[in-house]
This record gives structure tokens, C-alpha cells and sequence, in this order.
């Protein structure tokens, strides 16, 4: 009785793992190339809030890695720059970056 039960036992177990397992690759979308790109963007402190989570979506949505800083120095080196122009939100691309491209996506996704 007690081989019977443990042999029912360990039978479950291993039922219960197999249905654990991942999916396989062939059933799974591939990740787009650029997944995993690191876009820094620089916005104005009062505008921070404002624009994080649409930010954080659109990024998200790409599986871009999203850096927003609000200090000065992210002026000079943040891919894109978010300034307010006559109480306007304007995204500038910053020349030369990296992630021109994914910046460029982001600046589109402002108010």
C-alpha cells in the first residue's frame, strides 16, 4: 500500500514538473534587435512626473531600457532632450547618439 501510494506520489510530481516547463522557442515571438537598448532622456524636474509613464510605456512596449534624468549634466549626454518651449514639451535628438533611432520613437510619444 505505502509503495503504491509513494509510486502515485512521485508520478504526480513529475506530471506537475513537466507542465512547469517554458514554452518552447518555436512557439515564442524573438525578441526585436534592438531589445535591451539603453535610451537616456533628460526631461525638466517639473515635467518629470508628468512624463515618466509615458515614457516607461513606450519603452517597455519596445523593450527599451529607459534612463530619465533630470540633472544638467544629462543635458550634454542624454539621447534625448525634453525641453519646454513657450509651454510646449519639445523632445531634441541629440547628434551622433546611439540610440538616435529608439529616441526619436520616444520624442514622438510626447504630449
Amino acid at each position: 500500500m505505502e509503495a503504491t501510494a509513494l509510486r502515485l506520489f512521485v508520478s504526480s510530481l513529475a506530471c506537475l514538473g513537466a507542465s512547469c516547463r517554458p514554452a518552447s522557442r518555436a512557439g515564442r515571438s524573438q525578441p526585436p534587435a534592438d531589445a535591451g537598448t539603453l535610451v537616456t532622456v533628460y526631461v525638466p524636474a517639473s515635467a518629470a512626473e508628468r512624463l515618466m509613464s509615458r515614457l516607461s510605456a513606450e519603452a517597455s512596449r519596445h523593450r527599451w531600457t529607459l534612463s530619465m534624468r533630470t540633472d544638467s549634466a544629462a543635458l550634454r549626454e542624454a539621447d534625448l532632450v525634453v525641453v519646454d518651449s513657450a509651454g510646449t514639451l519639445v523632445g531634441r535628438l541629440r547628434p551622433g547618439s546611439p540610440a538616435a533611432a529608439q529616441a526619436k520613437t520616444l520624442a514622438e510619444a510626447l504630449p
